[in-house]
């Protein structure tokens, strides 16, 4: 196998083409070389079509790994590990990406000054990526950070434990100001699953996603806003097909009981259409400030077992009391008849 190592602090930048070719059972290794970590690789604008691959890379004792400027690389099979801030991280770029795996980002990163570490893969500034297949596990603040009226196709995600940070709004995905097409997505224990927020008005939001599972969320595990929340002007801004939300709130989620509802929108306007919420700690579905931008076709919801059969013996025991009470009151008042004759 090929082992790359880099010094503490540098980066190889690629103006032209790049080629990495691994394999499988014997990827391309880059590493840092000092004490501390190295910042990845970065293509810049004069890289765009030319032809550049990266196929079975694994980086690892990286701040970045893979940052790319209006550029379109093709890469398959990278992994990244233990990024400090972002695996890998777009800028006015549209690559192909498959078979990603970024492990852990920011979980060993000192405490920063800013809320932009431990996140996966984040998309902005216009970008467009193509997505086939990928895996995010363990990250500090998002799996998949869409921002800056982005877009592309991701399809195939697996997201799972995203949790930790208290600089920003910790989700397994976060769309903001941009028109994503998100398929076959699943999060599991994530603070809150998917977050779609509007805040810029000369841009559109419109996250579409079709076939999403969404389980043991802390907070939410799906919430639709806008950051400024006395903005009545809503649209519709995200559209969902098929989508499933389990055990937000419960024993599964990294702190139960501190749900405020499986899915939320609250100053803005979303399409659910054949929706499934089952069991949750909050209210399976709660709406803010919403009007008919806001849409559901064929939703089931299914009660919280354990929760209401606690909630249904409470009650029955109060009325019970209650009626004992008023019986006891009533029955054990003396009427002695022989007062009232005459």
């Amino acid at each position: 196998c090929t082992n790359i190592t880099l010094p503490s602090g540098e980066r190889i930048y690629v103006d032209g083409r790049l080629t990495i070719q691994g394999s499988e059972t014997c990827p391309v290794i880059l590493t840092s070389s000092g004490l501390s970590d190295h910042e990845g690789i970065q293509f810049n604008q004069s890289s765009n079509q030319r032809g550049s691959i990266i196929n079975n890379l694994t980086i690892g004792e990286s701040i970045y790994g893979i940052t790319i400027y209006s550029s379109n690389p093709q890469l398959d099979n990278v992994t990244v590990i233990n990024p400090d801030r972002v695996g890998l991280d777009l800028y006015s770029a549209n690559p192909t990406i498959s078979n990603l795996f970024v492990n852990s980002a920011g979980k060993n990163l000192p405490w920063q000054g800013d809320w932009r570490y431990g996140i996966g893969l984040s998309v902005g500034a216009g970008s467009t990526p193509i997505v086939n297949g990928a895996r995010f596990t363990n990250h500090l603040t998002s799996a998949l950070n869409i921002w800056g009226s982005s877009g592309g196709v991701f399809r195939d995600i697996e997201i799972d434990n995203i949790t930790g940070s208290s600089w920003a709004f910790v989700s397994g995905v976060w769309v903001e100001d941009s028109v994503p097409l998100l398929q076959n997505i699943t999060i599991d224990r994530a603070d809150s699953g998917i977050v779609i927020r509007h805040i810029d008005d000369s841009v559109r939001t419109r996250a579409v996603i079709k076939d999403m599972d969404i389980s043991n969320s802390m907070y939410r595990g799906v919430y639709v806003d806008k950051l400024n929340h006395t903005n009545y002007t809503n649209y519709e801004s995200a559209d969902f097909t098929n989508l499933t939300v389990t055990g937000t709130g419960l024993s599964g989620a990294k702190t139960p009981g501190i749900a405020y509802a499986a899915i939320e929108v609250n100053a803005s306007g979303a399409w659910f259409e054949n929706t499934l919420v089952d069991g949750a700690d909050a209210a399976g579905v709660r709406l803010y400030f919403v009007d008919s931008t806001t849409n559901f076709r064929n939703i089931t919801i299914r009660p919280n077992p354990i929760k209401d059969w606690f909630y249904f013996l409470f009650v029955v025991s109060l009325l019970n009391s209650i009626n004992y009470s008023i019986l006891t009151l009533f029955f054990s008042y003396k009427l002695i008849l022989m007062d009232y004759l005459v």
